[in-house]
């Protein structure tokens, strides 16, 4: 089979090997989905040397493992959320599906020299049975490979606890921005204003039809313009940038009411000066949201075959697993334009 592997610093190499059995369900990888990680790992290849990457994915059931649910030629998305971790599936957090805060995980690598557990960048990887789930017959495959960022934003919507006729400002237009935007809407939110910096992803969000505003984030007048387009301010922030000046203009965009809601789910690169002036005075409820749990990534699925979540529609770009170095390189080139960009491995 052949998988892409980090080589280097920004450098992908395509090798040739054989998946080594670890007990685990055998799947043919058939979409994956780029993460925003993935790009840092490529970002810091050297560091990462060997290792092969990837975990938004579908594919086809080889071997089920111990699953029983599932047979042969089934097709599946794979619950990844405990990226490097085999939780233990029966501690307190197992048992509420929270496999992510486990407490008696065993942690391992995706090497590619071993491909014990290689990770999607590949014709074939292994997973832990009972983390794949079976996708509808009017969900494709590419969809499946859309199921965890999906789930990323349904995670931060409970965490907010989004109510009907609620005015919501995310800040970010990436996937997890967009992905936030169309669970904000199913959940009743009668507004939704997007930040985004890049004046020409201001433009591709526009076109998505999900958002009923899209600003300037560095508009000079932002926290004015928010104030205006909100009638006074909104019920809640969505932070998916992590950039402590966005932070804190939409902290001050939010109603001058008490209870106001924030939820950070973008990461910072750095220490996070936080206007806590604000914070206290609007008695603000804040958040932090990570990941999602099993239950949230197979309602996404349910939700993509209902039709309460379009997703197709953020694909910017596709490109083969061959290809997977100049694709890399093109969506450097790019400079954020991408909104979810899915490898195709077969």
């Amino acid at each position: 089979m052949k998988y892409a592997v980090l080589s280097g610093n920004e450098r992908f190499e395509i090798r040739e090997g054989e998946l080594k059995s670890n007990g685990c369900a055998v799947l043919q990888v058939t979409h994956v989905g780029v993460c925003g990680t993935d790009t840092s790992y490529w970002h810091e290849g050297e560091r990462y040397r060997g290792v092969v990457i990837g975990h938004e994915y579908s594919g086809v059931v080889v071997a089920p493992g111990t699953n029983r649910a599932l047979k042969p030629g089934d097709r599946v998305a794979g619950y990844t959320q405990n990226v490097f971790q085999e939780p233990c599936g029966h501690c307190e957090a197992c048992l509420a599906g929270d496999w992510d805060h486990c407490t008696n995980r065993r942690v391992f690598t995706w090497k590619g020299g071993e491909l014990g557990h290689p990770g999607a960048y590949s014709q074939y990887t292994t997973w832990f049975p009972h983390s794949l789930v079976k996708l509808p017959d009017n969900v494709t495959n590419e969809e499946g490979a859309m199921a965890e960022p999906f789930a990323v934003g349904l995670h931060a919507i409970q965490v907010s606890q989004v109510k009907p006729n609620d005015r919501v400002l995310i800040l970010g237009g990436g996937i997890i921005g967009m992905s936030c935007a169309e669970w904000a809407r199913t959940f009743g939110a009668s507004e939704i204003t997007v930040s985004e910096l890049n004046p020409q992803k201001r433009e591709i969000i526009r076109g998505y039809q999900v958002a009923d505003h899209v600003v300037a984030a560095d508009a000079p007048d932002l926290e004015q313009q928010l104030l205006d387009i909100s009638g006074g301010g909104y019920d809640l922030l969505i932070d998916c940038v992590g950039v402590p000046s966005a932070f804190n203009t939409g902290l001050r965009a939010l109603k001058p009411e008490f209870y106001m809601r924030a939820t950070a789910v973008g990461l910072p690169h750095a220490q996070f000066p936080l206007d806590y002036e604000r914070l206290v005075l609007k008695q603000v409820l804040l958040r932090g949201s990570k990941g999602h749990n099993f239950d949230e990534f197979k309602t996404v699925i349910n939700a993509m075959a209902s039709g309460r979540i379009s997703v197709k529609k953020y694909i910017s770009r596709r490109i083969k697993l061959e290809e997977v170095q100049a694709g890399f390189e093109a969506m450097k080139a790019a400079r954020g334009l991408d909104t979810k960009v899915i490898i195709e491995t077969q």
